[in-house]
């Protein structure tokens, strides 16, 4: 749905290899693609990578509005997704916490408070 914000949720178990997805609240896939140990992680937001490290293409890149982004090195349960989306009352991620970000922008990006609907 276009014009709207939408809630978007990944988890990936590195000792199985369990990959799950949620759309606004909504589990969509669960697949297995192999688990793993992330030795020296990169953490990339709006471009895809071509390779480990680099060599993007801007035609690839993201085109919208990113908010809210947490990363944490555990699994969250499906209720505290579900809290975060109906409520925002959440533990910031330990490995990635939007509000505590340090970032460099590149190019005509615009930064902006997100605005919240009313209820």
């Amino acid at each position: 749905m276009a014009n709207r914000w939408h809630s978007i949720c990944s988890a990936w178990d590195g000792n199985s290899g369990l990959v799950k997805l949620w759309l606004d609240s909504e589990s969509t896939i669960s697949k297995f693609v192999g688990g793993t140990n992330i030795s020296e992680p990169v953490i990339i937001l709006g471009q895809d990578q071509d390779s480990l490290g680099g060599h993007f293409d801007k035609q690839q890149s993201f085109v919208g509005m990113l908010a809210d982004v947490h990363m944490w090195d555990f699994l969250l349960s499906a209720c505290a997704i579900q809290d975060y989306i109906d409520d925002l009352n959440f533990t910031p991620g330990n490995v990635l916490s939007w509000r505590a970000l340090e970032f460099n922008m590149v190019g005509r990006v615009m930064l902006e408070d997100k605005m919240l609907a009313c209820r």
